[in-house]
């Protein structure tokens, strides 16, 4: 590699991966994930072959190469998620962080058969929680706010729920305050992005970051520390601060109101049965 060529080649998602798999590597231990170590290596030199290019790929899960290629270079990430070891994991989700807030992945995300990849990658790392590291904590939370609030990636369905429960999960398990009120205020942010575009019809909507004080002002008194609202307000507005003024952040499928809505409309369905049981009472009247 030339002083000048960086890690992971020129394509814009490889200088996302490139740095996060080297760490990978590094980290690992040999023995036990060689095959983590085996698959990081393979997909740096696929890296250094690839560049972003001019037409995207409607069906690509990243942005600039093939659909193909994308598979390719996220499995590592999977794995590294998978290892169930902190270590490993931590870089990967570092990794998966930036590829939601700089846009480089996109697409619909309802179930393991709409979207595997991606879907496969959101559950590696709501599965990631379960270590119960602090760090580890944090990152889940980090990623999971990133994925919903990235303009270019929909989660919806049962996607959608797996992200709720696992915000609700870390907020149970964990034993610390501060992870405690971060797993509350990201599920109310999350809350608040996903009920804000079904209401606008649109995935293009301002949303502003939740006031944790506002939020833990009654429930959490003895939470209610100065620090703990400073860190834990940081921490949700960087998340939600992270994609602004990056290019590009559009979604590459078109989207209707039914993806936005999350399913059929209760009240729109009940409004029709109800029409539908007037006539026939007239009916059964005449």
């Amino acid at each position: 590699m030339s002083a000048s060529q960086t890690l992971g080649g020129p394509s814009r998602c490889g200088r996302v991966l490139g740095p996060s798999l080297d760490k990978i590597i590094k980290n690992a231990a040999w023995r036990k994930h060689s095959h983590v170590v085996s698959s990081c290596k393979s997909t740096l030199e696929k890296l250094d072959t690839l560049s972003d290019t001019g037409l995207s790929d409607p069906k690509s899960t990243m942005l600039g190469i093939s659909s193909s290629d994308a598979d390719f270079v996220l499995n590592p990430i999977l794995l590294a998620l998978d290892s169930n070891y902190a270590k490993v994991a931590e870089p990967a989700l570092e990794c998966t962080f930036k590829l939601f807030s700089l846009g480089i992945v996109r697409g619909k995300i309802d179930s393991n058969k709409s979207n595997p990849t991606l879907y496969k990658i959101v559950e590696s790392v709501c599965k990631v929680g379960g270590i119960g590291e602090e760090p580890v904590e944090l990152a889940v939370l980090r990623v999971l706010l990133s994925a919903v609030r990235c303009p270019c990636v929909l989660i919806r369905g049962d996607c959608l729920l797996l992200v709720v429960k696992t915000c609700y999960n870390v907020y149970l398990g964990s034993l610390s305050g501060t992870i405690q009120a971060c797993a509350k205020s990201v599920l109310a942010q999350i809350m608040l992005i996903v009920f804000t575009r079904a209401e606008e019809d649109s995935m293009d909507v301002s949303i502003k970051a939740v006031s944790v004080n506002e939020l833990l002002e009654f429930t959490d008194k003895n939470l209610n520390e100065g620090s703990l609202l400073y860190n834990c307000q940081n921490f949700v507005s960087e998340v939600m601060n992270a994609s602004e003024g990056v290019p590009d952040l559009k979604l590459s499928q078109p989207i209707t109101v039914h993806d936005l809505r999350n399913g059929e409309s209760k009240l729109s369905k009940g409004g029709q049965n109800k029409e539908v049981e007037e006539e026939e009472m007239k009916e059964g009247a005449e």
